[in-house]
């Protein structure tokens, strides 16, 4: 083995050759981030607007729902103050002391209406049908239960 004259280091020991430094280049550039940044906001927005919207829309809906509401309780409210009105009426204890209590005022007659009932005539009872599974042979039943097909003929 020879030795070399220009190499007395041990090569564990060499010094490494500097290597010229390489700038890493960011991931994204700055108008990139601005854009990106951008786009993401714009739509964190919108769909707070959908959002908005849908709700409004909701609101309206529920609002229509209660205004009909209202006006089928006013105009049963309208109804009930005029039965109010009548039952507290004179009229109202005329027409209970007529129909309800079967009073009458002075100088009236009562007439009641006698309807004449008709003799009934006499109901004649239906003969009833033959039932076909009486007369019916054992297989013929099971061929009809089976099969819901007629039965077969001879021909």
């Amino acid at each position: 083995m020879t030795k070399k004259a220009g190499n007395t280091t041990p090569p564990n020991q060499r010094p490494k050759l500097a290597r010229p430094k390489v700038r890493q280049r960011p991931l994204l550039s700055l108008p990139q981030v601005i854009v990106l940044i951008a786009v993401i906001g714009a739509l964190v927005i919108a769909l707070d607007l959908n959002r908005r919207a849908q709700s409004g829309r909701q609101v309206t809906i529920t609002e229509e729902t209660v205004r009909e509401q209202v006006d089928l309780e006013l105009t049963r409210q309208v109804q009930l103050q005029v039965t109010v009105d009548y039952v507290q009426s004179e009229d109202f204890i005329a027409d209970y002391a007529r129909d309800e209590a079967g009073q009458l005022l002075p100088g009236e007659r009562r007439i009641v209406p006698l309807i004449p009932e008709a003799t009934p005539l006499p109901t004649i009872a239906p003969l009833p049908t033959p039932d076909p599974a009486y007369a019916a042979r054992p297989w013929q039943a099971w061929w009809r239960l089976l099969t819901d097909a007629p039965m077969p003929t001879r021909e």
